[in-house]
């Protein structure tokens, strides 16, 4: 584990290397981004470099500080873990605030990395702040989050921001080819449905229930082709009892549209995405018109919206269909 090994974020990582070269390390860091962007990936980076005894600009994992990280049993890195559905006024406590008061065991720094700290409730982010106003001149703290707006004002100004942003796909591709001796094809078609995370990318290869959802995904789109309104029904009866998967269900479908329209317009199947469903998309690319693609597109963006708002899900996706059916 080292900076060598994150795929992507080189401005972030030139900018914490430059930090280090120059000894210009601040006490709290802030990682946002969505899930599986590698928010942990860099911090586990930067906070082994910190520590390393040969003090470069990345771990060299060679001393014995570099691996005891690698075998997790470095003494002076701590990470803040919860059980509850927050982190409570108690984890603070227990595992921060008792543990900042003891100097480091061997290394340079103490570091508490915080994996999900946009989940400290108001009473736990007031006793963190409370230690990140002095902190000890050894103290460093790595916050992990998806959602930075949920931080007090005040520890946001006592940290550093770093807003971790989607790989490109051909990145994200690139390392599962790479990486997971996964096929071109499947690479393309995981990384789009990632949205650029390379950990969702990872998690959907070895998912058996993606490739159940995207079957039904695909199924429900086909039967809509030609089904009655007895047909209509059911899929919306069935797609309702799969509420959690409900929204990742229509995503597809909208790229199944979308693969639709391609081919409609261009008459190519160089940009589609579903490449391993061409049979299916063609089948409804030939049966719909543009229009009609684009309106369902839209249709569908605007049912996921409204489902998030926690709209009715049968009135809704019974409308959806309905709008899809038009002719």
């Amino acid at each position: 584990m080292n900076f060598s090994q994150v795929t992507g974020h080189e401005n972030i990582i030139e900018h914490l290397q430059t930090s280090i070269l120059h000894n210009r390390i601040n006490h709290a860091y802030i990682f946002d981004g969505i899930k599986g962007i590698g928010k942990t990936t860099l911090a586990k980076a930067f906070a082994k470099t910190l520590n390393c005894e040969e003090g470069g600009t990345d771990a060299c994992n060679r001393c014995v500080s570099c691996k005891t990280f690698d075998e997790d049993n470095n003494p002076d890195i701590i990470y803040v873990t919860h059980q509850k559905k927050d982190i409570t006024v108690s984890d603070v406590r227990d595992q921060i605030v008792k543990n900042i008061t003891l100097k480091p065991y061997r290394n340079k720094y103490k570091i508490f990395i915080i994996p999900e700290a946009d989940k400290m409730n108001i009473l736990a982010q007031n006793a963190f702040l409370k230690t990140l106003e002095e902190p000890p001149e050894y103290g460093i703290f790595l916050l992990l989050c998806e959602n930075y707006n949920k931080f007090l004002v005040t520890i946001l100004s006592r940290c550093i921001m770093f807003k971790l942003h989607p790989l490109p796909y051909n990145m994200v591709s690139d390392y599962l080819v790479d990486n997971l001796n996964v096929s071109p094809e499947q690479a393309q078609l995981y990384s789009v449905y990632s949205q650029g995370s390379i950990g969702k990318a990872i998690e959907l290869v070895n998912s058996e229930e993606f490739r159940d959802i995207r079957d039904t995904a695909i199924e429900t789109a086909l039967k809509l082709e030609d089904g009655d309104m007895i047909e209509l029904y059911r899929l919306v009866d069935t797609l309702r009892e799969q509420k959690g998967s409900l929204d990742q269900i229509l995503e597809i479908m909208y790229l199944v549209y979308r693969d639709a329209l391609v081919i409609k317009e261009t008459g190519s199947t160089d940009r589609v995405i579903q490449g391993d469903k061409l049979i299916q998309t063609e089948m409804i690319a030939k049966k719909a018109t543009a229009s009609q693609l684009i309106n369902r597109c839209d249709a569908i963006n605007d049912t996921r919206n409204r489902l998030n708002r926690n709209g009715n899900s049968q009135l809704l996706l019974e409308t959806l269909f309905f709008k899809i059916k038009e002719k």
